[in-house]
């Protein structure tokens, strides 16, 4: 049943997607709503957070359905807001990271340790920087495909 209603909730975004043009398509954020409802989908049935997270996303994509004529600055901010609070849910409580979270992480830790090999053992920092930021960058795109690959990313 829960497939059901996860099914029935992409295609009234998409129906949305539809009405509106691909300005607003763009700052309702409507791919990551999309993929924020699948994650919510699968985890309803064991977090009640989620369930009532998935409820609400229901009504408040058909109250935007009602109301395409009069979108104002506010409804984006509010948009925004109600994302954002889904979305930190999810990071923190199942333990989800977004896409390219590790290749930032990794990049900045390789590029530090590059610059402390370039000082110490090279005598050049030219050298050790994009040495570090490549080993950086190669862990980091490792790791985002990791978690791709198990579903863990958002």
């Amino acid at each position: 049943m829960e497939s059901q209603r996860v099914d029935i909730l992409v295609e009234k975004l998409k129906e949305l997607r539809n009405k509106i043009d691909n300005e607003v398509a763009i700052r309702l954020q409507l791919d990551k709503y999309q993929k924020v409802i699948q994650k919510l989908g699968s985890f309803a049935s064991k977090c009640e957070r989620c369930y009532q997270y998935f409820i609400d996303l229901e009504n408040y994509i058909q109250q935007l359905i009602d109301s395409l004529d009069h979108i104002e600055e506010y409804d984006f901010r509010h948009h925004k807001q109600k994302l954002n609070h889904i979305s930190t849910h999810l990071l923190k409580q199942h333990k989800l990271v977004s896409s390219g979270f590790y290749l930032s992480i990794f990049m900045s830790i390789g590029t530090s340790l590059g610059v402390v090999y370039g000082l110490l053992i090279v005598d050049n920092i030219a050298l050790g920087i994009p040495l570090g930021a490549g080993i950086g960058v190669a862990i980091g795109v490792a790791l985002d495909a990791d978690a791709k690959k198990k579903g863990k990313t958002l």
